[in-house]
């Protein structure tokens, strides 16, 4: 297996990573997850919040690809992360895209503006590719919750499937490296 505490976080170490991943675990997409009856007995989510650089996704999704994983990719809507022509790339490589949604934060707070926000946002996206499932952007400076949106409309009215950090499972270990480190949720 692999030593978390090893790794970087360059293009090499993250093929090794895959690698390991997918030699010990079936991947499944979020999509997959909220959708199944019945998931492999060991299974891994694998999930990027694209947050800036585009093009960066595109080589890891290429490396997955190649490895046999079908990861999912959520995309912010805004002007540097939303190129059209990188999403339809991704998707075409077999992954699932997501929208990495922040309305509430966007809207000062007002739900009825960020609703609206979101459905347009929404419907940019899936003039590319289909979108199932959603994961807010968390802005560290703004004092609004993106997830609060879902506590006053219901992302399933928008064909929805599951909000990642809403809709997943509490029971499952969880490993990011956001910030440029690791971190560890074990359940």
């Amino acid at each position: 297996m692999f030593s978390i505490n090893e790794l970087d976080f360059t293009i090499p170490e993250f093929w090794n990573l895959s690698s390991s991943l997918v030699r010990n675990y079936k991947p499944v997409t979020m999509a997959e997850y909220f959708s199944s009856k019945c998931l492999p007995e060991k299974f891994a989510l694998i999930r990027h919040d694209v947050d800036r650089m585009p093009g960066n996704s595109l080589a890891t999704a290429r490396i997955e690809s190649e490895l046999g994983i079908k990861a999912t990719y959520y995309f912010r809507a805004t002007k540097n992360v939303f190129v059209p022509k990188i999403i339809k790339e991704i998707a075409d490589l077999g992954h699932e895209i997501g929208y990495h949604y922040e309305v509430l934060s966007e809207a000062a707070g007002d739900y009825s503006k960020a609703i609206k926000l979101f459905e347009h946002h929404l419907s940019e996206f899936r003039k590319i590719c289909d979108i199932t499932t959603i994961s807010m952007h968390g802005r560290p400076l703004s004092k609004f919750d993106n997830r609060d949106l879902w506590k006053v409309h219901d992302f399933r009215k928008f064909g929805i499937l599951g909000e990642a950090y809403l809709s997943a499972g509490h029971e499952l270990n969880y490993l990011s490296d956001t910030g440029r480190s690791w971190g560890t949720k074990i359940a």
